[in-house]
This record gives structure tokens, sequence and C-alpha cells, in this order.
């Protein structure tokens, strides 16, 4: 071997395992006393469902006018705006949620003081000035009847959960994704969970964003397996996220090149199936040494594509490989089609265009459980071009001039070409776009949206 050879080869080998070295960022696991408290003022809210936080509050000394005054100012604070990222598909990025950055700082902030300072500009002034105003007066109140009433309890809690994390080794398992998505991380970055040990006695909650992760856990809760995935779960939609511009593209372009009818709805169940498959599929397992025989998922064309999936995901795990257009190929063979032609299948990724807002709040409350939705009125010829363009399920719901929208509608898809209609008479039509989505087309008359829906689909399918 020549010596040029040889210098190749071993820097080869340092750059591969400096790569290596630098997808295995930090995980930090603690406790937030400013994320703590916020979330106990939202407990407070009376859009909340009666809990054991209302009724410390309710039975204490700080049930006063002033406190309550404050709880009602939080429900009113303007946090939340959001940013899209242009370039990327529909669907395969989140966009910049102001919220997000808000509760990120105070994972980090060790004082309000330094949180206002973080977070000056993400929000306007007066909702950032009016917050920390809200958390200066309950960080007492959350100190005297939440945290130091349960001190000894939360300090265990917080100890046995990052000693459970650190022999259950995330760091392994978020590197594990990072190589599987083919997502790029900067060992600079570290991943930090705050957990709020809760005073309520059921369930918990896990949720990622940016590079955290918060999860609210019952002091009783005992099942770190089954929070460990759920967990990972969480963490894997932001690697799924964090994917570069070009993956994202490439993916499009070999889900919209597969030759299935079905292949852009099942691309817009990867991310879930991914996430499932993988936290609560692959890591479950890992963990126990036998897979999870319940339910992965609660809602049932998750489940079932995660479990479908299990077996490729496992070998290219196993193979140390990333996805790849031979996957995706895979995942659409196993996408059951025949979902296409449920309603609540249809419905959990869509676009909804109406005359009225009554219409609008029908589908919210009907399918409740979307994973991407968007709505608007009126129905004229400039929503309908940006309909056309979002490869979700479109409905376009006329009640009101209905002979020029129904011609605008008719105007705005080529696929209507032979489309024929009677503008004066109750109906619901269907039909597949180029983009391999629905278009749903109801023109109310004398019925409603919903009772013609049912009247069309009583069993909830296209038959």
């Amino acid at each position: 071997m020549s010596p040029r050879l040889l210098i190749l080869l071993l820097s080869t080998l340092f750059l591969s395992r400096t790569l290596r070295a630098q997808n295995r960022p930090e995980v930090n696991i603690h406790f937030s006393n400013l994320l703590a408290t916020y979330d106990f003022v939202q407990q407070l809210s009376a859009d909340r469902p009666d809990n054991r936080y209302k009724q410390l509050f309710a039975g204490s000394a700080y049930n006063r006018s002033p406190y309550r005054e404050l709880i009602q100012q939080m429900d009113t604070i303007r946090l939340y705006e959001s940013y899209a990222y242009q370039d990327y598909p529909t669907g395969q990025k989140i966009p910049g949620i102001t919220t997000a950055f808000i509760e990120r700082n105070l994972i980090h902030a060790t004082s309000l003081t330094g949180f206002k300072q973080q977070s000056f500009g993400i929000v306007p002034n007066e909702e950032l000035f009016g917050l920390c105003r809200i958390l200066s007066a309950f960080l007492p109140v959350y100190d005297s009847l939440i945290y130091q009433p349960n001190r000894k309890a939360f300090e265990e809690k917080l100890n046995a959960l990052s000693a459970f994390v650190g022999k259950a080794n995330l760091a392994h398992f978020f590197e594990t994704g990072l190589r599987f998505y083919h997502t790029e991380w900067d060992q600079d970055i570290s991943f930090d969970i705050a957990v709020i040990p809760s005073v309520n006695e059921e369930g918990f909650s896990a949720r990622a964003f940016l590079n955290n992760a918060v999860s609210e856990v019952p002091l009783n809760f005992d099942n770190n397996e089954v929070l460990f995935s759920v967990l990972l779960h969480e963490i894997y939609h932001i690697l799924y996220d964090g994917q570069s511009l070009r993956l994202k593209q490439d993916m499009a372009a070999w889900f919209g090149e597969n030759r299935s009818m079905g292949s852009q709805y099942a691309s817009l169940l990867l991310n879930e199936a991914l996430a499932t498959a993988l936290g609560n599929g692959y890591v479950y397992e890992q963990l126990n040494g036998a897979a999870d025989t319940t339910d992965w998922y609660n809602v049932r064309y998750i489940n079932l594509m995660a479990r479908r999936l299990y077996p490729v995901l496992k070998s290219y795990i196993a193979e140390h490989k990333a996805i790849d257009q031979d996957f995706v190929d895979q995942y659409v063979a196993l996408y059951d089609t025949s979902w296409t032609r449920e309603l609540d299948h249809l419905f959990k990724n869509r676009y909804v265009m109406a005359d009225s807002k009554e219409v609008l709040q029908y589908f919210i409350q009907q399918y409740p459980h979307a994973s991407m939705y968007e709505s608007v009125t009126p129905v004229n010829a400039d929503n309908l071009s940006r309909m056309q363009q979002t490869p979700i399920t479109k409905i376009v719901v006329v009640s009101s001039d209905r002979i020029a929208k129904l011609q605008a509608v008719h105007k705005a898809f080529p696929e209507l070409k032979q489309w024929q209609y009677d503008a004066r008479k109750d109906f619901v039509y269907t039909t597949m776009l180029k983009d391999k989505t629905r278009l749903f087309v109801i023109n109310c008359v004398r019925e409603t949206a919903g009772s013609l829906l049912e009247q069309y689909y009583p069993k909830g399918r296209i038959e």
C-alpha cells in the first residue's frame, strides 16, 4: 500500500469516526421552574377541564380577584405567530412558531430576567411583558401550592427519570434516528428534556420542538419504558422535520413517481407511521426484549401502517441504512389504498373552502383529529387557485351564488372538464385529481354539507 493511499485511508477513517461522534448530542434532563409555572397558569384557565391544580388553587388563600384576573389575562396574551419555509414540499417542514421559542427560553432561563432578555423581539413587547408579569405573580403561588408540598416526591421522580434515561441510552436512540432519517445534527446542540412532575393522577404527556422535549409525568406513574418510547416518538418527529431541503424534495419526487394512486395519501401518513414504528415499536422492543402487543397508536391507519412497516424499518436500522427511494417504494406497497375511500382517512389532511364559517366548524367538530388542516371563506377564484396547488384532500362547499361559484370550481380544476351538474339541486361530487388527492364538491340548496355527506356516504366511505 502506498503512503499516499494509507494517509487517505486513515483520513477517511478519522473523518468517519468524527462524523459519527458529532451525531450524538449531549442529552440533558431537568426540571424548569419557569416552564412549570407557565404550565400551572395554563392549567388554571377556564378553557381547561377540571383538574387537581384548579382544586388546589380554589381552596387556597390565592383564590382572590388579582390572581383570577391574571388567569383571565393569560388567555388573552397573543404568543402564537408562525411563518412557513416556502421552498419545502407541503407539510414537510414545521413552520417557525413563536411559542416554541418562548417555551425553549423558559426551559433554559434560570431567572425571569434572563427569560425576558432572551425572548425580547420574538413577540410584541406588550405580550412578552404581560406574560412576564403573570409569571412573576404566580412563581410563589406555584412554589407554595405545588412544588414545596411535593418537593421530595418531585425530586425522587426527576432522579428516577434521569437515571432511566441514562441507563436506556437515549443518545444512542437519537443517533439511530439521525442515521435513518439522514438528518444532520451538531454535537454543540444539546437536546434538553424538561420534566414537569404532575399532581394530576392519570396520564402523561410528551411533546418535542426545536431541540427540546417536555414531558408532564404524574408522581405515581412508573412505566418508564412506555414513557421513554413515547418521548422518542416525539423526538423522531423533530428529526424528520430536520431533514435537508434536498432530501425533502427527493422524497416528494419518490412518492410522486410511484405508480400507486394512493402514494400521496401514503406520503401524508409517513411522518406519524415512522415515528410510531421507531418509538413505540423499535425503542420499546429494545428496552423490553419484546414488541408491544397492544396498539401502538390510537389512530387506526397510523397504527396499522407502523406495524406493517416495522419489519422493513428494522432491517434498515440493522444495516445502518438511511431512508431512500427503495424504502419509500416498499412503504407505498404496504399502504392500503382502500383507505382512500374512507372519509375519516381522507379528511385527516384537508383543505376546506366554504361560503360560511358554520360549514368550516362542522368539519372541525366532525373530524377533529386532523394532521393538516386549512380552511378559508368564501368560494372564489383566488382561493380556488391556492387550494388547487395544495396536495391534500380538497372540499368545496357552495351554498350561495351557486351558478357563478360552481363555474369557478369547474374552471379551476382541469379534471372537471367533462363534469355535468345542475346548480339547482343538492349534490356531492367527488373525483381524483392529478396530484393523487381527492376533490369533493358539495352543492347545498336545501340540505347542509353534513346531511349531504351522510346521505351520499352512509357507511362513511365512497362505495
